[in-house]
């Protein structure tokens, strides 16, 4: 991703009085099932409430993700990590306003040493729809550094778009073209074109070419569970299954 042609708090400074504005465009855009997939990952954790656990909301855009977990364990060490400089700061924004202890890191996944700012020996981490723009050799890549950063007995509880299985493929199209759909290009471009009048410029240019051979949504839900199967993790257990996305928990030993 390119620097934006302004710093971050001056990003941070134009936003800073549309923050609930952004959260509610946000929110629309990721679909009406987003607070049930937040609860149902907040909740599939194993340690106790009470814990000061260690939490990482990986790719975390705006926070949604860390902020779910902390309501559940409000005594949570939390951490949150994207590339993106204008997530971010909606994140920073947010936290502040809101209390919420944390870290804020900027990182690329794309970048070797991503994971260097991070102590590790987290209980948690957490990941929602960011694996799948990696092609299959850097997502298991990853996967392996999530393992590292995990103590053990630590959890990773991901969300990520699945395709079915080819046997299973026509009748799963079938049903799933009656689903409502989770997402719109118009809920897309209302969020970012509104996002980048407050900017004063296009943020999404900032992003480049997307990686051509992704996964996209072309993984299995076999293929997600053996992935993370095989950077290490014992134990996998597919939480939610529905017509576009499959939540996953893995448990290192």
């Amino acid at each position: 991703m390119r620097p934006p042609p302004i710093s971050q708090a001056e990003i941070e400074a134009r936003i800073s009085g549309h923050l609930d504005e952004l959260l509610a465009l946000w929110w629309v855009e990721q679909g009406a099932s987003k607070p049930r997939d937040l609860e149902l990952i907040a909740s599939a954790l194993s340690f106790p409430r009470e814990q000061g656990a260690r939490v990482l909301d990986l790719c975390c855009g705006p926070g949604d993700v860390g902020r779910a977990i902390g309501r559940e364990y409000p005594n949570a060490e939390m951490d949150f990590l994207d590339r993106d400089p204008f997530l971010t700061s909606i994140c920073a924004g947010v936290n502040r306003r809101d209390q919420v202890p944390g870290r804020i890191i900027v990182a690329d996944l794309r970048d070797d040493g991503w994971h260097d700012g991070l102590a590790g020996d987290y209980d948690a981490v957490a990941m929602v729809n960011a694996l799948h723009w990696f092609d299959a050799a850097h997502a298991e890549t990853l996967v392996q550094d999530i393992h590292a950063l995990l103590r053990s007995g630590g959890v990773f509880v991901f969300a990520e778009p699945a395709a079915p299985e080819a046997q299973f493929a026509v009748g799963f199209e079938s049903w799933k073209a009656r689903q409502p759909p989770r997402y719109s290009r118009e809920n897309w471009e209302r969020f970012w074109s509104r996002a980048n009048a407050l900017l004063g410029y296009d943020h999404t240019e900032l992003w480049g070419p997307r990686q051509a051979s992704g996964i996209d949504e072309d993984m299995s839900v076999a293929g997600w569970t053996r992935l993370v199967q095989g950077a290490g993790f014992a134990l996998t257990d597919v939480l939610l299954r529905d017509a576009d996305q499959v939540i996953i928990a893995a448990l290192k030993p």
